[in-house]
């Protein structure tokens, strides 16, 4: 379907990869995950329209949202939240730099440019931006009472904590530049990425960065770039650029951690990034592309099979996040254009729900959180990884 606009306007093991290298810079480096949401650099739209052509109000006087509201976005310089359906719209408050625009689990703050920190209710926390800039970050799980981050350089990650927003350092784990981390959905435990002299492992520790184990390491090249948890705790996910140029998706049982699963993999010369998975089931979503100028959202229906989530768009497409187990939220904008902003189920089914948006993300509820992080049997987990690359 092409969207129309109403206004101008990604134990180890695995593959041994070829030694073959690739120009494209490592994940974190090129600022995809600021670009994905439509980001500061956006292009501000004079007039953002609701999918069914009903003009965004001009003033906002604060109010709160609901659990059914799970489309945030930003436009006219202020935060918004919408049902899917788009008959339900609230403004939340004004927004001078949405930054990531990347809201905690419980839907209730969101994390803005400078790591400035907005609540939407008034007992919800709201913290003065620090003016750092932020390469990776994830918001703790499952009350997002902290948000973990790292900062360009090779210094440990940092917790910022939301009672009062003091900043710990993360110094017991490795020294390397972290470009991707994700908070485990029991708030037990933090997976990173980390980069050590163009060699990159992926990490698993406790929540407060102790006890650091190496779960995967590159070999010849490959980068990892995107990972995530799924819902239930039970797997890491990420996606691997490998050293003979192709992408492929991978995930590890965090039960066992002797190898790991091959999933989707893509062309040689193809990228993939910006990996989401939804609340609840097994689908996965990643762009494909080399930038903001190429990318496309796609929707990996099974281990072997993916598909673009909007096949006929005119545009490049972006995954914004899923909206529930079966519905993608995507963003369908070029480089520092304002965003329409689709949700689009499993079927191909599409609705537009934001036209001209600066920034977007899912704001979904978490629910039924896993309490514990899978661990292998003692004599399995005593055993060193065997060599190879995930």
């Amino acid at each position: 379907m092409r969207v129309r606009r109403n206004t101008p306007f990604v134990v180890a093991l695995l593959l041994l990869a070829s030694t073959c290298t690739t120009d494209r810079p490592p994940a974190g480096d090129d600022d995809r995950s600021t670009v994905a949401t439509g980001g500061p650099s956006a292009t501000p739209s004079p007039i953002a329209v609701l999918g069914n052509g009903d003009p965004i109000p001009a003033s906002c006087v604060g109010g709160s949202a609901n659990a059914r509201q799970t489309v945030a976005f930003v436009a006219e310089g202020k935060a918004w939240v919408v049902d899917p359906s788009g008959r339900r719209l609230s403004c939340l408050f004004e927004v001078p730099d949405a930054g990531p625009f990347a809201w905690g689990p419980q839907g209730d703050r969101v994390l803005l440019g400078d790591l400035e920190i907005r609540g939407v209710e008034g007992d919800d926390p709201n913290l003065e931006a620090t003016g750092q800039r932020v390469r990776a970050f994830d918001w703790g799980h499952p009350q997002g009472l902290a948000l973990v981050f790292a900062t360009p350089g090779s210094r440990p990650p940092e917790k910022r904590f939301m009672d009062d927003g003091r900043v710990d350092r993360l110094d017991d784990l490795p020294v390397g530049r972290y470009l991707q981390i994700a908070y485990h959905p029991s708030g037990l435990a933090l997976a990173f990425v980390v980069d050590r002299g163009g060699r990159q492992r992926i990490w698993l520790s406790t929540n407060e960065g102790l006890d650091p184990v190496p779960l995967v390491f590159s070999k010849g090249g490959t980068r990892f770039t995107s990972i995530a948890f799924t819902s239930d705790g039970q797997h890491l996910v990420w996606t691997a650029q490998h050293a003979g140029d192709y992408p492929q998706v991978h995930s590890m049982d965090l039960g066992d951690r002797t190898g790991f699963t091959d999933g989707w993999r893509g062309d040689v010369g193809q990228s993939a990034w910006n990996l989401r998975l939804p609340p609840t089931g097994t689908l996965q979503a990643f762009d494909v592309g080399e930038t903001c100028a190429d990318r496309v959202a796609t929707i990996a229906l099974g281990p072997r099979v993916a598909r673009p989530a909007m096949p006929d768009a005119d545009r490049p497409t972006t995954v914004l996040g899923w909206l529930d187990a079966s519905t993608l939220m995507v963003g369908v904008a070029g480089c520092d254009e304002a965003m329409d902003v689709v949700a689009v189920d499993v079927s191909g089914n599409a609705t537009p729900v934001v036209l001209g948006a600066d920034a977007a993300a899912a704001r979904v509820i978490t629910v039924d959180a896993p309490t514990e992080v899978p661990v292998p049997p003692v004599d399995a987990e005593e055993q060193p990884p065997p060599e190879g690359v995930g």
